[in-house]
């Protein structure tokens, strides 16, 4: 869909007037193309007339809409200040239509905004594109003037949330009111159903869902501890991980081992403040969250001493202990914690590595955690690492280079990313049998989101910012990849059009690529003689230049002169791997299969000038993509399916068992018992492996799947059974 259509699609009825004249610019550059003099200085004059005035008829409709909004929102918090329980239903439900307008039109106009920040920017493109004259760059000094775009919904946000609130929308909710003794009794249920959900939500949809989780729960306010602070909304939260050069956290957070630790530095708004989380995040399958979070807090200047293991926390625990608020089996737990942290920290040399900024914005009931929502927007990932010969952050715990709020461009920038997509989770705790709020399933269903099972800040950064560095990549880049390729129009209001990636089959895809590739390379690199040097260095993977004196100077490889082959070359690298069938190659059907190529073991052609070292060009090493199996129900079929294909095969051979047996004289029931055996053999192995399969897939195992023996001694034992059978009838003479 073009633009055009897609602009007049997403326009406003009630504001149609108001929007940029997309199709009428996009007119007056066809005409005045079309032109025998083509485009004028005159053309030129009315066309930046003409956007120049949209720019200015926005802006102000922006402000005046955003006042007026306001106005509306304070006569309705006037309106449930003087609420009184006299008011009777009908002016109740009046009120409550009144919020929802003001609700609906907010996000309106942050559709609008962005809308026609589009717009403009699309129609001067296309003006630079097809005429001499250069608009950019004097049209985005206009339009950063007139920064209508940049309108900041939040204090809005908060209001609303806090008049549905106050209407009793957490009531509204579940349908009885929370009280103490509500929580308290919750807090001590053991049934207990906990389940986490996360999701990307396109720019274009993130008002849409702020609006939509609102008016269920309300907006909580971070009010970040020390002088001169105040509530404030989607506070800036940074988060500073650490891992070792090997990176191990990283590895086993990729792969999702029992016990994953993810250790974190975490702090609220600027780097002035001077409270510091230490944060450790468990990964435990047991635990329906799928992790356990402990965390205690330092101030700045011990975090250097803390990470080294030349501070500890003992002042704390003593003054803990002198309180007397807690309890001593609570301090000892603690003081066990920090202490288990702070020597995970030296024992495994863990640095800095990695830091994520973004702004989050939470809503819950407070007290209550049955029903927890956050949405994380304008994440940052930026390097703090040493590696690579630069120095970051030093001997520091974090980078001192870098000034908040992060600008769009700055002089750090080619060591950060910016994740495109917003972060919604969903955490539930509800009380066993009791179903997911209705609002929550729809949310989680409908087009606004997008399921993103298992990730993470972290892997992601790394895994972007750090490729040359790991061996493991998660499987959601190529998800991204896809969705990043595709045009606005098409991204606007739903991620994808197609389902998710499967992550069985992007895994087992990609890796069955690469395991081929890779099979030169680690051969390469293991031959003598071998000396290595990089192409290339940074996020993309380097090409390698190995110069062997041996290479081409090999018993396998015929003594004659580069390019003198009798074959042309087309056909001499495509001999490479191939092997010829033979009884030598019956010993591999026995083998299961690891996506290795036939051309592992087959040696590389090349030139063979003894005295001139010869250079061949290594392939990067593959990346391993980890995701989690999907397992769908199509999988269970398809097991059950392959199980009635042994059934049949059984049943068929042991038919023809028992007629042999019946109808034939001794060598006939000799054949037919063997063949009645065998298909005896053939149903225990049916059922074995089906139940073996029906386990591993109800265990998310990854495999490997294929059972090659089986298969292999069923053939040689019916041909065993028909070749004795033919023996016999051809070489013993019946009796007279």
């Amino acid at each position: 869909m073009k633009f055009g259509d897609n602009l007049e699609d997403s326009i406003y009825p009630q504001w149609k007037d108001n929007y940029v004249q997309y199709n009428a610019l996009k007119k007056q550059l066809e005409v005045g193309l079309a032109n025998s003099a083509g485009w004028t200085e005159r053309d030129e004059g009315i066309f930046g007339q003409t956007l120049d005035s949209d720019l200015t008829k926005i802006f102000n409709f922006v402000n005046a809409k955003f006042e007026e909004l306001q106005e509306r929102t304070t006569k309705a918090e006037l309106r449930v200040a003087t609420f009184q329980e006299a008011y009777n239903q009908k002016a109740i439900e009046s009120l409550t239509t009144t919020i929802s307008e003001i609700t609906d039109e907010v996000n309106q106009l942050s559709k609008y905004c962005r809308t026609n920040y589009a717009g403009f920017l699309k129609i001067v493109k296309k003006h630079d594109k097809n005429v001499p004259y250069k608009l950019r760059p004097v049209f985005m000094v206009q339009l950063k003037a007139r920064a209508f775009y940049k309108v900041n919904f939040d204090s809005l946000v908060v209001r609303l949330s806090k008049l549905y609130h106050s209407l009793g929308a957490e009531s509204l909710t579940f349908g009885t009111p929370i009280t103490p003794s509500t929580l308290t009794t919750m807090a001590n249920q053991v049934g207990v159903d906990r389940k986490s959900f996360k999701f990307w939500v396109h720019p274009d949809n993130v008002m849409e869902v702020k609006t939509t989780v609102l008016k269920h729960l309300p907006v909580i306010l971070y009010t970040p501890r020390g002088p001169n602070t105040s509530e404030s909304l989607d506070p800036s939260l940074s988060s500073v991980y650490l891992d070792n050069s090997a990176f191990d956290l990283y590895n086993s957070k990729l792969e999702r081992k029992e016990g994953a630790q993810a250790i974190r530095l975490r702090w609220y708004g600027n780097p002035s403040n001077n409270e510091i989380f230490v944060e450790r995040k468990i990964h435990h399958e047991v635990n329906k969250f799928g992790e356990y979070h402990d965390r205690f807090s330092i101030k700045e200047k011990y975090v250097d001493a803390f990470l080294k293991g030349d501070y500890t926390m003992d002042r704390q625990v003593a003054k803990l202990r002198e309180q007397g608020v807690k309890s001593a089996t609570e301090i000892e737990q603690f003081e066990e914690m920090v202490k288990d942290v702070q020597k995970c920290i030296t024992d495994m040399k863990l640095k800095p590595v990695l830091r994520t900024v973004y702004n989050r914005t939470a809503f819950q009931i407070p007290g209550d955690k049955r029903v927890r929502l956050s949405m994380d927007t304008d994440l940052c990932m930026i390097r703090e690492d040493n590696l690579d010969n630069v120095t970051r952050s030093g001997s520091h715990w974090r980078r001192m280079d870098i000034d908040y709020p992060l600008e769009s461009k700055t002089s750090y920038e080619h060591d950060m990313t910016r994740f495109n997509y917003a972060i919604l989770e969903v955490k539930l705790e509800l009380p066993a049998g009791k179903a997911t709020p209705a609002w929550v399933d729809e949310l989680m269903n409908s087009h606004l989101v997008e399921s993103a099972e298992t990730f993470s800040k972290y892997v992601h950064g790394v895994a972007v910012l750090l490729e040359s560095h790991v061996a493991l990549l998660p499987f959601w880049l190529a998800q991204l990849e896809k969705e990043t390729a595709r045009t606005h129009d098409a991204m606007r209001g739903q991620l994808a059009d197609t389902p998710s990636i499967s992550r069985a089959e992007s895994t087992a895809e990609i890796h069955s690529i690469n395991s081929r590739r890779s099979s030169v390379a680690s051969r390469s690199e293991s031959d003598n003689g071998a000396s290595t040097r990089s192409l290339s260095k940074g996020k993309q993977r380097s090409m390698d230049v190995v110069v062997d004196s041996q290479y081409g100077n090999r018993n396998d490889v015929p003594d004659t002169n580069y390019g003198s082959s009798s074959r042309p070359a087309s056909s001499r690298a495509s001999s490479i791997g191939r092997k010829s069938f033979g009884f030598k190659g019956l010993g591999g059907v026995f083998k299961r299969s690891k996506g290795k190529d036939s051309r592992e073991n087959s040696s590389l052609l090349g030139p063979s000038d003894h005295d001139v070292p010869q250079i061949r060009i290594i392939p990067p090493k593959p990346k391993k993509v980890v995701g989690v199996l999907k397992v769908e129900a199509k999988v269970f079929f398809a097991n059950e399916r392959t199980f009635l294909k042994w059934m049949n095969f059984a049943v068929l051979l042991g038919t023809l068992g028992v007629g042999l047996f019946n109808a034939g004289d001794n060598i006939g029931r000799f054949a037919g018992i063997l063949l009645a055996i065998t298909a005896l053999v053939t149903l225990v192995y049916a059922i074995w492996l089906y139940e073996r399969r029906l386990t591993m897939l109800r265990n998310k195992d990854p495999g490997p799947y294929d059972e090659p023996v089986m298969p292999t001694l069923m053939c040689a034992c019916m041909l065993t059974a028909i070749g004795i059978n033919f023996y016999l009838k051809s070489n013993v003479k019946p009796k007279p």
